[in-house]
């Protein structure tokens, strides 16, 4: 078998790296505006969108494993891993520009929720097509220790920037206020347009790292048991990969975290446009922090892969993330933060932004190496590899961290009293108040209880220079 322990060339970073631009644009486009089209534009309850996402959250649990499974037990000319990824090209463009444009017959709270669950649990088995045999690439393509954390962080720095571009041009383009909308948020039009253009980039985005990373596809082949296609064999090649302590334990620690990073995504707009009371040319300046700090998270990724102990780095990383991400409204509400309208307030939101997502992209970037390495592990107690298996943990989570974060946040804003359909006369000073508080109690709870979980991981990088060694 052959280990691959040289690092990833530029050419291979860059084409795998490159697959973070459907990454980015779905997820961000389903995290930042998906609650708020359907609560706010469609007229759906808050709560209920979130529940429609956290049913479509179920299938995934079966879905992502089970096409890890397949293409663990592909055998073709094109390998294991790029039929699914061709297959997955047209259907995600497809819904997730349908997901934004519901036909206009849906006249009922109770058509729009169902057209909502389905569309939703569609696309996100297409998006699993694509982002489970792509993650699993990871372990084959490298068994550099820090080369995995380089690949994976890569993909989702691009991710992040691939995102944030995709926000900032909703602001800047499509959700532009206007004389008669003064919330440009409402403007229905807008996300259908951006919808549209989201669907092309998602399917030139794949197909680029799909034909990108096709002179690799030679390393994708080994399977080292009888390829089967059978419930027995699905069953009993998934109950073997759970049964290691430590991919349970990242997997729970990384659902967690991830839900976290949901949370505050699906709320991001809520508290910018309502607690912080910006402007659209303020949001604007906010994201393009966003996006330096994922430009900076990718460019010093190597640097956190040279860092040793990954779950030591993914502890502090993530309890770092957790004070940052609440400290700017635990210090509002004791009177020790700007006063809204204030040039300092924007210029120290805008350096909160640059901090927070860097340390973002670290822990993601760690989490999903992390995973990776577990491959190693499997292959040593369970004697066959099953790298589809294992790494639809990292589709999951990230799935897990839209529509946890979604549904969690649709629950969130009916506990604080959030209206949904914001005016002077009822949205008070308690609401916004209430709105960032809980907020912030509510992400430190998450992000600590992500910590507790992960110190239950148990590999660290002798152990993995250890099990390399009994494959050769």
């Amino acid at each position: 078998m052959n280990t691959r322990t040289d690092s990833p060339s530029t050419r291979m970073q860059l084409f795998y790296g490159l697959g973070g631009v459907a990454n980015g644009i779905l997820t961000n486009g389903l995290s930042f505006f998906l609650l708020i089209y359907y609560n706010l534009v469609i007229g759906l309850p808050a709560e209920v969108v979130g529940f429609a996402l956290s049913v479509a959250l179920i299938f995934d649990a079966v879905s992502d494993p089970l096409v890890g499974y397949l293409s663990d037990n592909t055998r073709s000319r094109s390998g294991k891993r790029h039929p699914f990824i061709y297959l997955a090209i047209i259907p995600i463009a497809f819904l997730y520009w349908f997901i934004w444009n519901p036909p206009e017959t849906l006249t009922t709270q109770t058509q729009q929720f169902w057209f909502l669950l389905i569309t939703t649990i569609l696309l996100r088995t297409a998006m699993t097509l694509y982002d489970v045999p792509h993650n699993a690439m990871v372990p084959e393509l490298t068994k550099d220790y820090g080369g995995r954390t380089t690949l994976s962080g890569l993909k989702v720095s691009i991710g992040w920037i691939a995102g944030q571009i995709m926000v900032i041009a909703m602001y800047v383009i499509w959700l532009v206020p206007t004389d008669t909308m003064p919330y440009g948020i409402l403007n229905q039009a807008g996300y259908q347009e951006a919808g549209l253009v989201g669907a092309i980039i998602l399917a030139l985005a794949i197909a680029i790292t799909a034909l990108g990373t096709r002179r690799w596809q030679d390393r994708m082949t080994d399977i080292s048991h009888d390829a089967t296609y059978s419930a027995s064999g699905f069953f009993k090649q998934s109950i073997s990969a759970f049964k290691l302590p430590a991919l349970r334990a990242i997997f729970v620690s990384s659902a967690i975290y991830a839900v976290g990073a949901g949370i505050g995504a699906a709320l991001w707009t809520y508290l910018t446009s309502f607690f912080w009371e910006l402007n659209n040319d303020q949001i604007s300046l906010i994201l393009v922090a966003n996006l330096i700090g994922a430009i900076v998270g990718g460019v010093t990724i190597r640097m956190i892969s040279r860092s040793g102990d990954k779950k030591t780095s993914a502890i502090v990383l993530s309890i770092l993330s957790a004070v940052v991400g609440a400290a700017p409204y635990l210090l509002r509400d004791i009177g020790f933060f700007p006063a809204n309208g204030t040039e300092l307030l924007i210029w120290l939101l805008f350096a909160h932004g640059i901090l927070q997502i860097t340390l973002i992209v670290w822990t993601t970037a760690l989490l999903t190496s992390m995973t990776a390495d577990v491959v190693e592990l499997g292959m040593s107690q369970n004697g066959f590899q099953n790298e589809g298996i294992i790494t639809s943990v990292i589709t999951f989570v990230l799935k897990a961290g839209t529509a946890g974060g979604l549904a969690t946040s649709g629950l969130f804003l009916a506990f604080v009293g959030f209206p949904e359909s914001p005016d002077q006369s009822n949205l008070t000073a308690e609401v916004t108040r209430a709105l960032g508080w809980n907020y912030a109690c509510l992400t430190l709870v998450v992000y600590m209880a992500s910590v507790i979980a992960l110190m239950f991981y148990r590999l660290d990088k002798a152990q993995f220079d250890e099990l390399l060694a009994l494959q050769k």
